[in-house]
């Protein structure tokens, strides 16, 4: 969760990271303070699952977790056998992969890239 949490640093639109061991849910949010979900129709959920997936990375998508239809949570569940070299490459990906999601619907976060 501290990799993930500094991978992700700088993002305004990271709700929330939670979770327990490695099975860890990253929300995401237009604002931050008011937990405002992104449009439906925008799919963040999903823009960041096939981001990630075409850089080779496995994760899952799950959206409308705010009201049934709103709300952008992506999971990330890695083996619990994998190495600290496998951990860091996932959420490098996973980090690379939220920021050009975001970035593909508009949306400019400061921090790393």
């Amino acid at each position: 969760m501290r990799m993930l949490r500094d991978a992700l640093q700088g993002i305004d639109a990271i709700g929330d990271i939670r979770g327990r061991g490695y099975f860890i849910g990253v929300e995401f949010v237009v604002d931050r303070q008011t937990k405002e979900p992104f449009p439906a129709e925008l799919q963040l959920f999903a823009r960041v699952r096939q981001t990630a997936f075409d850089d080779g990375l496995i994760c899952y998508p799950v959206g409308g977790n705010v009201d049934g239809v709103s709300g952008d949570i992506v999971i990330i569940a890695p083996p619990y056998n994998a190495t600290d070299g496998e951990l860091a490459e996932i959420v490098d990906k996973f980090g690379h992969a939220s920021r050009k999601a975001l970035t593909g619907i508009g949306h400019v976060s400061s921090g790393r890239s």
